[in-house]
């Protein structure tokens, strides 16, 4: 490993998204009889080297030591007091059994990294650690690792391991902002929120790009409420597909708390509550 200097970051990594590909990398589903009945055949020997090497290759690569794993309550989220059905596609989907095997892994082999709190996904652990100004757990400067695109939201430095050719980015709050507004439109099928349905990335961009052009050297608090303002008048004067008749401004709310991921002054850590975004 290079030597570790005094300003070697910190990574922050998503450990959520590694502990799902691994799992899903290392299993498959066989169909010994040919009578359509398949089973798992896992490799968690396999898995659990990955995960200790994907590790040590991120500590080499950025030259330093230092790294928390981010990972989600198992207990309860957040969002589905905002939306009860927020993630609701996913309880259908059982989980890989070496999923449950990598997970004893981490927290046994990891424990002293890992960091939880209770009602917030990883990536609300992501942005408030990347967002705070002095965390006790991430000193100094700090890496996002994550493939999410989600982390975009997040002003801050983030890595995607799967695209490596892309470097470390920095992500402006202007940016992170847009991209914020972006899904509040356009929804995430995977996390099962609609946002406006029929507004997909291309109207998203048209709608918003202009506006976020014109304001860039504006405050980020101006810039954000010029992008808010173009997104409730897509709520409020569009027809959604499907409906016959334009949302309200408490639906575009909503779909803005479900699409952001938490900041620093979103979590009031004493009272382990979540100041859900007001416009």
């Amino acid at each position: 490993m290079k030597r570790e200097s005094d300003k070697s970051p910190t990574l922050i990594i998503d450990a959520d998204v590694l502990r799902y590909q691994l799992a899903f990398s290392n299993t498959a589903n066989i169909d010994w009889n040919g009578d359509g009945n398949t089973v798992e055949a896992i490799q968690p020997e396999r898995a659990k080297v990955k995960l200790d090497e994907f590790i040590e290759d991120l500590l080499e690569k950025f030259g330093t030591t230092k790294y928390v794993l981010a990972l989600s309550c198992k207990k309860h989220n957040f969002r589905k007091d905002v939306k009860s059905d927020y993630k609701a596609n996913r309880s259908e989907k059982p989980k890989p059994a070496l999923w449950h095997i990598l997970d004893e892994f981490v927290y046994r082999e990891y424990a002293d990294k890992i960091v939880e709190i209770e009602n917030l996904e990883g990536d609300d652990i992501l942005g408030l650690l990347m967002t705070h100004p002095r965390p006790k757990r991430c000193p100094g400067s700090r890496i996002m690792v994550s493939i999410d695109k989600d982390m975009q939201t997040i002003p801050g430095r983030l890595y995607n391991p799967n695209k490596p050719d892309l470097g470390t980015r920095t992500i402006s709050v202007h940016d992170a902002n847009l991209f914020w507004m972006k899904q509040t439109l356009t929804g995430d099928t995977v996390d099962h929120y609609t946002g406006f349905p029929g507004i997909g990335h291309k109207l998203a961009d048209e709608l918003l790009m202009p506006i976020h052009e014109a304001h860039l050297e504006e405050t980020p608090e101006v810039h954000l409420a010029a992008l808010w303002d173009a997104v409730k008048t897509a709520y409020t004067t569009r027809i959604p597909r499907g409906g016959d008749k334009p949302l309200t401004v408490k639906d575009a709310v909503i779909q803005a708390r479900l699409a952001r991921i938490l900041r620093y002054g979103d979590y009031n850590p004493k009272k382990g509550v979540v100041n859900l975004w007001t416009p």
